[in-house]
């Protein structure tokens, strides 16, 4: 609730601003609704700044000059131009930045990807990382306590049904952007979903209405990217 009165304060704010900057002149016809998408894409920019989120921070900045190319004087180069920059410019960074997890590991196909297989002994913390490819991730813990998923431009695959929870409930950050996600979680745990989605989605497949005796909370960030939880 804080981080939500926090997000449409510096919303306001920022309309507040805008509003004041077109009345003077330095942009001109910009309507409300230019302001309120300027706005958002603002406050996405700052927090992906935060969490060093490349396609977050570079694809925002390329909406912005789309919508605001006139007055930029950069038609000629909106809006396939500056959406293809920003789409290399993450790719590049992320390739740079983000360092592929090492593991020794079995290959497996499934759905015609190469999926890599890990399958060993976890901690009550599992911290699992996936970039430029498909990753298949069984959680093996009996104090499963909390996972952090990192996952770009790839495919991720992580199973819970031999995760035994230390308490009744366990948190899963996830942090994802160009990339598709499924979690097969058992039919008996309840997942209460927190995370901050832009351009993407999370789905839910065989859920049932039998009593639940965990719960599995799920936050973090989706970019552009698709999570899909599948009960088993």
């Amino acid at each position: 609730m804080k981080k939500g009165r926090i997000f449409w304060g510096v919303l306001f704010i920022l309309i507040g601003i805008f509003l004041v900057i077109s009345k003077l002149g330095y942009l001109p016809n910009v309507n409300v609704f230019s302001l309120l998408l300027t706005a958002f894409l603002v406050v996405v920019i700052v927090k992906s700044l935060l969490r060093l989120n490349f396609a977050g921070i570079l694809f925002p900045i390329a909406f912005i000059c789309i919508i605001y190319d006139k007055q930029l004087g950069i038609t000629n180069i909106t809006p396939w131009t500056v959406l293809v920059a920003a789409l290399l410019g993450s790719v590049g960074l992320s390739m740079i930045f983000h360092k592929r997890t090492k593991w020794v590991n079995t290959k497996y196909n499934c759905e015609d990807y190469k999926f890599e297989k890990i399958d060993v002994e976890d901690e009550s913390n599992v911290k699992f990382k996936n970039s430029f490819g498909a990753t298949m991730k069984y959680i093996n813990s009996d104090n499963f306590e909390q996972a952090d998923f990192n996952c770009s431009f790839g495919a991720m695959k992580v199973y819970f049904d031999n995760a035994i929870m230390r308490n009744d409930n366990a948190i899963v950050s996830i942090n994802a952007s160009f990339s598709g996600i499924e979690l097969y979680v058992p039919k008996t745990w309840n997942i209460e979903d927190k995370t901050n989605v832009f351009l993407g989605s999370i789905n839910e497949k065989n859920k049932n209405n039998q009593i639940t005796t965990n719960t599995l909370t799920l936050v973090g960030t989706i970019n552009f990217s698709g999570v899909e939880i599948i009960y088993i």
